[in-house]
């Protein structure tokens, strides 16, 4: 009988520069919140349209990347964010501008 080896695969590079621009997504969402009150319309909306654009691209991205069966954790925080983000642009529109 053979005994049959059970291989990990390892993130490779691209994954963990995945995983970086996710952190770095939550980075910019916590300082457009904690700027929030005090940024002009001009300014809200052009960190809005910024922040939507990297979302659309790092979603489009994450769908991409995560084709694999086990890839699939790469979803979750993307989405999350996404809908973070979402949230804090309809509060920033609708309660403060």
């Amino acid at each position: 009988m053979s005994r049959q080896q059970v291989r990990t695969r390892k993130p490779d590079s691209l994954q963990k520069v995945f995983l970086w621009l996710i952190l770095i997504d939550y980075g910019l969402l916590s300082m457009f919140l904690f700027q929030l009150t005090s940024l002009t319309l001009q300014a809200g909306t052009a960190i809005s349209l910024l922040l939507v654009f990297y979302n659309a691209i790092l979603t489009f991205f994450c769908f991409q990347r995560a084709n694999r069966s086990d890839d699939s954790y790469i979803i979750y925080p993307t989405l999350s964010a996404t809908l973070l983000a979402f949230i804090c642009f309809l509060y920033f529109f609708f309660l403060l501008a």
